[in-house]
């Protein structure tokens, strides 16, 4: 899958839900178009990109248009033969979409990678938000034990990113955020105040 340019251009998957470079997302692709835009991608090891859509698939329109920031992604299980199909792709670049046509009824962008840019990340940060993504993980899941969490912060941004439960809406604002260090940051006031409510509700 080409990763090593500056730009690349790829099939689109407008969606409903927000994919982080790094992590998994299970898609249910119904339809002739999806179904073939994927087929492809596996076969070729090509990628799509994954774009939230501005309006839900389904309507008149053959493909809702995307936003312009998404992830490429790379297919990982793919079912022949079944309609609809159980996807399942992993993230693994962020990328912005500089330009999209229809080329026989697939939805392919022009696109521009977009890497967090480098600045300087305070170790407290980073363990704060290691903490509170770590309880949180906890308490949802009603386990003792603590998710192994990824321990570079971009990585990890953008696995409370993808776990923390928030509007699709504000997903989409942390994928657009350009510096892991600003990431966290809004991450960590996210936590701090679904976990002063969580722990709220298990203490009473």
């Amino acid at each position: 899958m080409p990763t090593n340019r500056d730009t690349l251009s790829l099939p689109i998957l407008p969606w409903t839900e927000v994919l982080f470079p790094g992590m998994r997302l299970n898609l249910t692709v119904d339809g002739p178009l999806g179904q073939a835009m994927i087929a492809e991608a596996s076969l070729r090891d090509t990628g799509v990109v994954v774009c939230l859509a501005r309006s839900t698939p389904g309507t008149d329109a053959a493909w809702p248009e995307p936003l312009s920031i998404g992830t490429v992604a790379r297919v990982l299980d793919y079912p022949q033969n079944t309609s609809p199909q159980s996807v399942v792709v992993v993230g693994i670049s962020r990328v912005s979409l500089l330009s999209f046509r229809l080329v026989h009824e697939t939805l392919v962008g022009q696109f521009r990678f977009m890497p967090d840019s480098e600045d300087t990340i305070p170790n407290p940060l980073v363990d704060e938000a290691q903490a509170l993504g770590s309880e949180m993980w906890s308490i949802m899941r009603s386990e003792s034990t603590h998710p192994l969490l990824p321990q570079t912060p971009e990585a990890l941004s953008y696995w409370i990113a993808a776990h923390i439960p928030i509007p699709t809406a504000t997903r989409q604002e942390l994928l657009e955020i350009r510096s892991t260090r600003g990431r966290l940051a809004k991450e960590i006031t996210l936590l701090r105040t679904m976990m002063d409510g969580l722990r709220t509700e298990h203490s009473s």
